[in-house]
This record gives C-alpha cells, sequence and structure tokens, in this order.
C-alpha cells in the first residue's frame, strides 16, 4: 500500500513538473513573440528623428488628394481574405486619381501565434505593390500594428526600405510617429497635414488603450500655430468629439453613417479634445479603428471624419464592404466647411 502510494506521488510530481516546463517553455515563447523583433530591418528607427519635413506644392487647379487605407490587418498577405483585400485595392488604385495614401493603423493582424501569421511578409506585397504608383506614402500607427513580432518603432523601421515611404518623428515626444506634411500654393505655405500616432494597449495585447498624451497634443499644437495655415490631422484611434459630430454635426452627403459602436473608444482621448478645440487652424481630424463605425461630418468649425476597414482579414458587419477613403483638399478654399471632398471608394464600383 504504501509503495502504491509512493509511485501515485512520483507520477503526480512528475506530470506537475511537466506541466510547469510546458507552461514556462509556453510563457517563454509568448514573451519572445511579445517583445522581439523579427523584421529583420536595416534601418535603425533612430533615423526617424532625423527626416526632413516633406513638403508638396499643389497643382494649378488648387487640389491635394489624400487615399486613406486603414484596418487591412493582413494576416500574411497570402491567405485567401488577404489576396482579396489586396486585389481590391490594386483595383481601387488602378482607377483612382491620388497624391498620397495613408495608411491609418491596423495594416497587420495582431496578436497571434500561428505558425503562418507573418506581417512582414504581408507588408512587403502592400508596400511592393503601392510603391508601383510612385506617390509618398506613410503610417499612423495602430493598436495592432506592434502587438507582436516588433513594436511600431519595427514596423516603422522596415518600412523605411521603400522609396516613397515618408516619416518622422520629434525627440522626446511619447509615440513612434508624429510628424507634418506641408502643401505650398504659388510658392506660399496653404496647408499642413499632421500624423500622429494614438497608441497601442499596455501591457501589450491584454492591456488597456493607450491615448493621445501631452506631449504629443502640445507638439502638435506648436507645429499647428507655427504654420498658421489649416491643418488635416490622421490618426487611429478616435476621440469622443466624433461621437458629437456624429450626433449634432452636419453629415457629408454621400458617405454612409454607421454608428454600430460608442465613439467613445478611449475616453482618456477627451485630453486631446480639451487641448484642440479651441485652436482655429485644426480643419480636420480623420481617423479609423471601428470597424463597422463610418462618419463624415462637419461639427464646431471642422470636419470629423472615421472610416471603417479596408480589409476583409478584419472583423466587421456584413453590411460592411471593405473600402478606402479619398480626401480632395481645396487648397484655396478660406473656409475649413468648402475646403474639402469626400469620397467612400469600393473595388465594386469599378466592377461590371
Amino acid at each position: 500500500m504504501k509503495l502504491r502510494h509512493s509511485k501515485l506521488l512520483k507520477m503526480l510530481a512528475a506530470a506537475v513538473a511537466v506541466i510547469l516546463v510546458g507552461t514556462a517553455c509556453f510563457g517563454g515563447y509568448i514573451l519572445c513573440r511579445l517583445n522581439g523583433d523579427r523584421s529583420g530591418a536595416v534601418n535603425d528607427y533612430s533615423a526617424v528623428y532625423s527626416q526632413p519635413t516633406p513638403s508638396f506644392d499643389v497643382g494649378e487647379d488648387g487640389a491635394f488628394s489624400v487615399l486613406k487605407i486603414n484596418d487591412t490587418h493582413f494576416f500574411n498577405g497570402t491567405c485567401e481574405a488577404d489576396r482579396h483585400t489586396l486585389a481590391d485595392l490594386k483595383t481601387v488604385l488602378d482607377h483612382t486619381d491620388f497624391d498620397l495614401i495613408i495608411v491609418d493603423g491596423d495594416l497587420v493582424e495582431g496578436f497571434n501565434l500561428t505558425s503562418d501569421y507573418d506581417k512582414y511578409q504581408a507588408i512587403d506585397l502592400f508596400a511592393d505593390m503601392i510603391e508601383e504608383y510612385n506617390v509618398p506614402w506613410t503610417f499612423t500607427p495602430g493598436n495592432n500594428d506592434g502587438e507582436i513580432d516588433g513594436d511600431n518603432d519595427a514596423v516603422i523601421a522596415y518600412m523605411m526600405q521603400y522609396a516613397h515611404f515618408l516619416c518622422g518623428n520629434a525627440e522626446g515626444v511619447y509615440g513612434d510617429m508624429q510628424f507634418f506634411i506641408d502643401l505650398t500654393y504659388q510658392g506660399e505655405p496653404v496647408h499642413s497635414l499632421a500624423v500622429l500616432d494614438s497608441g497601442m494597449r499596455r501591457p501589450k495585447a491584454i492591456g488597456e488603450y493607450e491615448y493621445i498624451q501631452e506631449s504629443q497634443i502640445n507638439w502638435l499644437l506648436e507645429g499647428i500655430n507655427q504654420r498658421q495655415v489649416p491643418t488635416s490631422v490622421f490618426f487611429h484611434i478616435p476621440v469622443p468629439a466624433f461621437e458629437e459630430a456624429y450626433d449634432s454635426g452636419e453629415a457629408y452627403e454621400g458617405i454612409a453613417r454607421y454608428k454600430t459602436f460608442t465613439y467613445v473608444d478611449v475616453p482618456e482621448n477627451q485630453l486631446f479634445v480639451d487641448m484642440t478645440k479651441d485652436n482655429e487652424y485644426i480643419s480636420l481630424i480623420s481617423c479609423a479603428h471601428q470597424h463597422s463605425n463610418n462618419m463624415c461630418s462637419f461639427y464646431d468649425g471642422r470636419w470629423y471624419q472615421l472610416s471603417c476597414v479596408s480589409g476583409y482579414s478584419a472583423k466587421h458587419h456584413d453590411f460592411i464592404t471593405p473600402s478606402v477613403t479619398l480626401t480632395t483638399i481645396d487648397v484655396t478654399a478660406d473656409n475649413a466647411k468648402d475646403m474639402y471632398a469626400f469620397a467612400q471608394i469600393t473595388a465594386d464600383s469599378f466592377k461590371e
């Protein structure tokens, strides 16, 4: 009896040991994937701080068009949903005139441990495609892009290998991507676009959303007030003012309106609203993130525009067709309301 009891204890101890070892190994694997950089980027992220401010001359007609792609959530670039997304994007790109592409966050899927997940392969396939159009493009970090296999800074460093990729950041400012793009018309500065990092989750994948920090808002306001021209601001996660703009603003005709979820995704982003609400130069705030929400409204002197998903790998309701948003800025307009034309574009609109 004592011998049988001793054997049982040994077996139990061995089982516990196996479980503990397995748990430790799996936990170590997860930590490695969460904190490791699998990008193989040849560029050093620190080079982002020395990038010159891009500047573009607007043509005679005074129009500058921004094509916004967001929430594609590419898994590896070769799965069926990703191939569908890439094919649709190519159709849109082939049939649309634009001066700049902004990838407004969540280009790739977030936390995923499956063996065929490969976000850098997906970035390659996407970037190789848009590079063919010889137009500048940039990226606002989303909450998913840096969750695994490299932070947002690794993703940005990887993208820096592409000839038309624009990036920048300021020392001492929170986040991985903050810079202005300046537009001139007939030799004069007339408009600026600001790219901002709206944060991710802390801790990664399971924590609460970050919010836009005071250092970022101060940087933004300083740059805007120095330029003193209308400014379009692009970042991924919306601020609470979108809720008010949806409920009380003047909707842009022709843009679908969906309020599947509340627009107050990160209440702490009220800090951004409070610090920027009185700034006379902010003429547009453009966001993404809420996959089945969609809106464009003029409210309290500026436009609020939020785009639903652009990719089939992103979770969304059945009534949503992945699309991109074309924002055309008329730099000759003398007021924010008349300054913009918006179009929501799907590949289906070009198919017979």
